[in-house]
């Protein structure tokens, strides 16, 4: 198990029950999550508790403020941001739109557990190895 000082995750997604086993799954391994369910409350909050979060998962597809569009926000208040893209309907080209944009990871629904911690693993690792460290 993860040791406890893990960095703050945030999770975007439109659909409560995921957000919400997304959640449980990641605090189960010790990381401390929380859950919006718009693009617009994300955005709402200032930009030093945006840059709080090690990570921050993000649905693509939502109503309102989209995924990219939100990550795009997102970037525009904190550069350092790290973000790994989810969604339900996977294409190469928004995979590779979503790598362009920076983000460390894309994940396909439906997904594991395995494949979350996986995928979160993936993108702490990559950061924590980016100039500048892992923030903690």
């Amino acid at each position: 198990m993860p040791d406890q000082h893990l960095e703050k995750i945030l999770v975007v997604d439109d659909e409560a029950i995921v957000g919400q086993s997304i959640k449980r799954t990641l605090e189960s391994d010790g990381y401390r999550v929380d859950v919006e369910t718009s693009g617009e409350a994300v955005l709402r909050r200032e930009a030093a508790e945006l840059a709080a979060y090690g990570l921050i998962l993000i649905d693509m597809m939502m109503p309102g403020v989209g995924g990219l569009d939100l990550f795009k926000g997102i970037q525009a208040k904190t550069a350092g941001a790290r973000v790994v893209i989810i969604t339900g309907y996977p294409t190469d080209k928004s995979e590779a739109q979503a790598r362009k944009m920076g983000a460390f990871d894309f994940l396909s629904k439906p997904f594991t557990p395995t494949e979350l911690r996986a995928s979160v693993a993936r993108a702490l690792a990559k950061a924590a190895d980016a100039p500048g460290g892992a923030k903690g």
